[in-house]
């Protein structure tokens, strides 16, 4: 039989336990043999707490979790009785496979693929910000613009009286206080 991947809506905060509870059942059941993957799709983001780096995991997908298995009636009943389960994705007993290429789109901004943490921006075009590090330390300026998949931001700063747009890291900067 075709294994294929599904998707499992949770109530957020439980996709952790649901994940657990599906393999515990499943194999005290004799159905983890069906099960190929269960995963929940986490990213690292680096975010900036009392003037330091911290790398904090998100999940991507809030109340979600994607499952790799063999479709078998048996299964889909008891996942969908395990606590902190809403349903599968689909229709009401009847769960809509997704495609290998949806799976891979998601699975791809996962932090599993080995990239460096995304940078959270907290910070909107208009904001005033003040340079951190590097050589306009402690300069004061306003965004003008955020390239959210490189993580610069670009600040435009007065220099000798002239505004002048200086590209910057986002750990760079912090907020003016």
């Amino acid at each position: 039989m075709a294994v294929n991947w599904y998707a499992i809506h949770t109530y957020s905060g439980f996709e952790n336990k649901v994940k657990s509870a599906i393999e515990q059942k499943a194999a005290s059941d004799g159905l983890s043999g069906k099960i190929d993957k269960i995963t929940i799709p986490m990213e690292a983001i680096i975010e900036i707490k009392d003037g330091r780096k911290h790398t904090v995991e998100k999940k991507l997908l809030p109340g979600y979790i994607l499952i790799r298995m063999e479709y078998d009636a048996n299964l889909i009943s008891l996942i969908e009785n395990i606590q902190g389960v809403s349903a599968f994705v689909g229709a009401k007993g009847q769960p809509t496979t997704l495609t290998d290429e949806e799976v891979k789109n998601i699975l791809e901004q996962s932090y599993e693929k080995g990239e460096k943490p995304r940078q959270k921006i907290k910070y909107k075009a208009g904001d005033q910000v003040k340079v951190t590090e590097g050589p306009f330390a402690n300069f004061i300026g306003s965004v003008e613009s955020i390239d959210e998949e490189k993580g610069k931001l670009t600040v435009m700063v007065s220099i000798f009286g002239r505004l002048t747009p200086v590209e910057l890291d986002v750990l760079q900067i912090g907020s003016v206080s």
